[in-house]
């Protein structure tokens, strides 16, 4: 599948774009942080302590 956005190291495909599409549709009327403590639920974005990657998240879909 073709590129569609690198960020932080990490090529994103327009399967995983298309995947923040779908929950920023689902969740349109929650806030930004919840929407992307959601995605890193989804995508098992956790530190290694087990904290969501909250801030990377929020910056990527900044960058989109």
């Amino acid at each position: 599948m073709e590129e569609w956005i690198r960020y932080r190291g990490k090529n994103y495909t327009f399967r995983e774009i298309n995947e923040i599409r779908e929950i920023l549709i689902a969740y349109r009327d929650r806030s930004r942080r919840f929407i992307s403590q959601e995605i890193c639920r989804r995508w098992g974005w956790r530190q290694p302590n087990g904290v969501l990657k909250d801030m990377i998240c929020r910056g990527l879909l900044l960058q989109l």
